[in-house]
Parts: structure tokens; C-alpha cells; sequence
């Protein structure tokens, strides 16, 4: 039996190997070779969009994305310096993603939409970065539960994009001043044409 064949059958000499710190040189050279180079947290990778969980900065689930409006905390997130990159998976379709990738253009990360059946939980997009980075929490929270915690009444919650008057704009920029983006303050001359405030009508 030749040597490479021998390898080949087997990979750590015929001995039993405590740990791979014990092989040798040439045993690691012969079974990355035919196995390829072992991948690092290959399973937070696939639970991650592709990315290393410690280089996430947030992240958001399937059903957040798809949602109207956008969750701040992204936008937040986007505008780190230590963010580098969007990704979504292409299970978002493009129309609901389209609000996200303008944002990450607009702040200059780069972005990519990935697909594949090793991808698995319901993570759909992460703002990441290049190194490790510290965060306190990654996922952020469901935006509804979050925003009956502050108080604020369903009708808004439940109407983003919707006018509001002065007075309900003035609740939420005090409760949740980082939801106004997803928010239109009705202007005088547009109450006038008849335009209702969705909390109030």
C-alpha cells in the first residue's frame, strides 16, 4: 500500500488521535487534502446569514423584515462605524428588502442577498462587521411588543406610514422619537384638504 493511499485509509495513521493539536504536520496536510480545511463554526455561520455571530451588530427575523416600515435599530446599526455589510436572504422578496438596501447604500456598507439550503432558523437579514465586535443584545425585539411596553396607542402601531396630528406626533417623539421615520406629521394645510390622523379619526 502506498503512502497517500495509506493516509487515505487511514487519516490519522491507524492510531487514535486524543485531539488534533497531536497530529502531525504531514496527517493534517493529508487529510485536508482530501477533505478540505475543517470550517470554523460552520453552524453559526449557517444560522447567521453566511457571518460569524460575534461579528453581527443586529440581526432581524423573517417576519420583522417583511413588516411595513423599518425597525430603527437597523438604521441605528447601519450607521456604526464598525459596520461594514447588509445581508438578507433572498427569501425576502426584493420589494420589502428595497428599504433596507437603500439605507445601507445611503450609509455606504455593502450588501449582498444570499440563498442557500444550509441557511437555517429564521434570521433574514444582519448588519455585520469585518472583526468581533461587542453587542449587547444582536436580535432585536418584536417592534409591537417593544412599543405597547411605551404606551403607544395600537392604531399608530399597527398604521406605519400613516399621518398623524401634532398632538399624537408629539406622543410618540417623546415615548419613541426613532419611530417618527417610519411615521408622516400632517401638516396644516394638509388637515385642511381633509387628511385625518389615523390615531384620531
Amino acid at each position: 500500500m502506498g503512502l497517500f493511499a495509506y493516509f487515505l485509509a487511514y487519516p490519522t495513521g491507524g492510531v487514535k488521535m486524543a485531539n488534533n493539536e497531536e497530529k502531525s504536520e504531514l496527517e493534517k496536510k493529508v487529510f485536508q487534502g482530501v477533505h478540505g480545511t475543517p470550517e470554523l463554526k460552520k453552524d453559526e455561520k449557517n444560522s447567521h446569514l453566511d457571518e460569524f455571530r460575534e461579528r453581527v451588530i443586529c440581526s432581524l427575523k423573517y417576519n420583522q423584515v417583511v413588516e411595513p416600515g423599518v425597525y430603527p435599530e437597523v438604521l441605528e446599526a447601519i450607521k456604526k462605524p464598525e459596520a461594514k455589510k447588509l445581508v438578507i436572504t433572498r427569501k425576502v422578496g426584493l420589494n420589502r428588502a428595497q428599504d433596507y438596501i437603500d439605507l445601507a447604500r445611503k450609509n455606504n456598507l455593502t450588501f449582498k442577498r444570499v440563498d442557500s439550503p444550509k441557511h437555517r432558523g429564521d434570521i433574514a437579514l444582519v448588519v455585520a462587521s469585518n472583526t468581533a465586535i461587542d453587542v449587547k443584545q444582536r436580535e432585536i425585539p418584536e417592534r409591537k411588543d417593544k412599543l405597547q411596553k411605551l404606551e403607544i396607542p395600537v392604531n399608530i402601531i399597527n398604521n406605519v406610514g400613516s399621518h398623524l396630528c401634532p398632538n399624537c406626533w408629539e406622543e410618540l417623539e417623546k415615548k419613541a422619537p426613532e419611530e417618527l421615520i417610519n411615521y408622516q406629521k400632517a401638516s396644516w394645510f394638509e388637515r385642511l384638504l381633509g387628511v385625518k390622523c389615523i390615531n384620531c379619526q
